[in-house]
């Protein structure tokens, strides 16, 4: 009749509304028993310190705490071994491994630093590398634009030299022509002074035995 009492009371209980985590205190083990009794069967022998555990039921029964442990199993442990606050021992730990944490990250981030370091090294080597290809192209630039400044010089130049030589050719041309013409004008020239001067010879003499005076008679003879 006790135990029947006492599971009716149980039920009755409330309930939590969302699951509250309590600890194993400063002992070194604790056992969980299917009942809020020490005469009730052992479930779970021994409960280590710093034990997490899950609190199903707020009010506490006849000295005890229904808990669940984290393999699912339901049991009640002695109040005076609960905690609602992690152990020293479970905040040394988490405190370590928060510790161990930080110096791999800041392992990590050293890693990340050198890493980013070299990277910068190797960015500023490369700009200066572009900023000298940079400038050499700039100064092949201006060599091209004066060289190309200078070929269009020479062009144009080139093209006046042509058409002087064209205009110089066409006058020589015209020149040869002219000249040409003028020595075929004295050819003819000399040709006919030649011809004039035989015609004026045979004119003379023909024309001189003529007019030549007779000898008077004066009758001596």
């Amino acid at each position: 009749m006790k135990r029947l009492a006492m599971l009716l009371a149980l039920c009755t209980m409330p309930l939590f509304a969302a699951a509250q985590s309590v600890y194993i205190g400063d002992t070194v083990y604790v056992p969980m028993r299917s009942g809020p009794g020490s005469d009730y069967r052992i479930i779970i022998r021994a409960l280590k310190t710093g034990t997490e555990l899950t609190l199903l039921e707020k009010e506490i029964n006849n000295g005890y705490y229904k808990v669940k442990s984290k393999s699912g199993q339901e049991g009640y442990i002695p109040s005076q071994y609960m905690i609602f606050n992690p152990p020293a021992t479970n905040l040394l730990k988490s405190a370590y491994a928060e510790r161990d944490q930080l110096k791999q990250e800041v392992t990590s981030l050293k890693s990340q630093l050198g890493n980013i370091q070299n990277s910068s090294n190797s960015t500023s080597r490369t700009l200066q590398n572009r900023e000298n290809e940079l400038a050499s192209v700039k100064e092949e630039l201006m060599r091209i634009k004066t060289v190309s400044a200078k070929s269009l010089e020479i062009d144009r130049r080139n093209k006046e030299l042509v058409l002087a030589n064209e205009q110089l050719m066409s006058e020589l041309q015209t020149l040869q022509s002219t000249n040409q013409q003028l020595t075929d004008s004295t050819d003819q020239r000399w040709y006919l002074y030649g011809a004039g001067t035989l015609i004026a010879g045979l004119l003379l003499g023909v024309i001189l035995p003529m007019i030549k005076p007779r000898k008077k008679n004066t009758g001596w003879a």
